[in-house]
């Protein structure tokens, strides 16, 4: 089980968990007290392809599946102050009654909050009764290159129909390209990138010639002597999988369209403002892979208040990395090294700063929104109860004057976290 915040990372094209800059970010992650995992993409990593569909830059459904399968190992707290409050005061006879009564209700409210399309769900941890809280995650997602417009797509699409599991509380995309288009890949990048591509079909060859789809293999033989990606994501883009955009983002196949269709459905721009949760970006301004198309959709960043961009003047497509400090000697001693003995890598830093930041706003809100939660309990139809709870006299008057207005008063829905970072 999870008992504590996770850090989800998705690699990038042609790159699997064993990549250094995941393994950096892992090591980063998990020096500071959270737990970290990575997903191998269809077919990378030398797990075996088990189906003729392989990865691409659009489908979310994969990386969709992973994160309802951790929500359901989260740690839960399902007794509530009020609970525990009346479960004190019953009766030995009734114990045992109520016991069953509160285990089924507990049951329900959980079943409800695991729920992704339930429409009550929000991004705070917990719900509108606090009866369901999530003591293990929260849940970071962390994605670099093609990963990072995988998650931006999938956090897009979940936020525009509310749908985004609540234990979700933030991510970071490092080097997304926001608009996927082969073509605009100057040469010789294009012909390397489809060089690493032939070489997963190859790799999986095995798996992918027994399926007899019509066509199919014809598309396999040509996709291996296209010379550029372009040509590549061309041939093979009616043989893709895809979902839908809306709930219930179910599979489908192949873009008639050929890649045109394939690049605009997988370009996650079109889904950037509408993510609900906040979403650290970061892209060198030297990175010849993507910078371009990058900031020709820059303004679909700007326009969604959750979304933090960071535009650095080096760093290449997922460099970063940074030389340790000099020691006082003028030489790097264990003393000079970096975050890990080495060079580290200054993405890691920043992603990591990040997260601490919504995790320790993220429990500030908590504490205030049961504090709001205690004084509303003493607003009776209106009128001020004298309960002493140890609150100050200006908080007791504001509760007495406000009465059920201060029900709506406070909401922990953010793009009030990003102004606070």
């Amino acid at each position: 089980q999870i008992d504590k915040p996770l850090v989800l990372l998705l690699h990038g094209m042609n790159n699997d968990s064993s990549f250094g800059y995941i393994r950096s970010m892992m090591r980063t992650a998990t020096s500071r007290g959270w737990m970290a995992c990575a997903i191998n993409m269809r077919g990378q990593g030398g797990v075996e392809l088990t189906t003729p569909r392989a990865y691409n830059a659009g489908f979310t459904g994969d990386l969709r599946g992973v994160i309802l399968q951790l929500e359901k190992r989260l740690v839960r707290s399902t007794t509530t102050e009020r609970r525990r409050g009346r479960r004190r005061s019953d009766t030995r006879g009734n114990a045992n009654e109520n016991k069953n009564k509160n285990e089924n209700e507990n049951e329900n409210d959980a079943t409800k909050s695991a729920n992704p399309t339930n429409p009550d769900n929000n991004n705070d941890g917990y719900d509108d009764d606090d009866d369901v809280i999530h003591q293990g995650g929260p849940i970071f997602l962390l994605g670099y290159s093609l990963g990072a417009n995988i998650i931006t797509k999938y956090l897009g699409e979940e936020s525009l129909h509310g749908t985004l599991p609540k234990c979700l509380a933030g991510g970071a995309a490092m080097g997304n390209p926001l608009h996927i288009h082969s073509g605009s890949i100057a040469f010789p990048w294009n012909m390397v990138l489809a060089a690493g591509i032939k070489r997963s079909i190859l790799q999986n060859y095995k798996t992918l010639k027994q399926f007899r789809e019509p066509g199919y293999q014809t598309a396999v033989k040509k996709a291996l002597m296209s010379p550029t990606i372009a040509q590549l994501d061309d041939t093979f883009s009616r043989y893709l999988i895809r979902n839908e955009g809306k709930p219930p983002y179910e599979m489908k196949l192949g873009y008639d369209g050929g890649g045109e269709e394939y690049w605009r459905d997988a370009s996650s721009h079109r889904y950037v403002a509408h993510v609900s949760v906040p979403l650290l970006k970061i892209s060198a301004q030297d990175d010849f892979l993507v910078f371009g198309q990058f900031a020709k959709k820059l303004n679909y960043c700007l326009e969604n208040p959750n979304v933090i961009v960071v535009k650095t003047r080096c760093g290449g497509h997922l460099g970063w990395q940074e030389s340790p400090p000099p020691s006082p000697s003028g030489n790097c001693d264990n003393k000079g090294r970096g975050l890990f003995g080495g060079s580290g890598s200054w993405s890691d830093v920043a992603v990591a700063d990040f997260i601490e930041a919504l995790l320790q706003i993220r429990g500030e809100d908590r504490e205030e929104k049961k504090k709001k939660k205690r004084m509303m309990e003493r607003v009776v139809g209106g009128y001020y109860h004298d309960v002493d709870d140890g609150g100050d006299d200006d908080e007791s008057t504001t509760i007495r004057n406000e009465g059920h207005a201060l029900n709506n008063s406070y909401s922990p829905r953010q793009p009030k976290i990003l102004s606070r970072l």
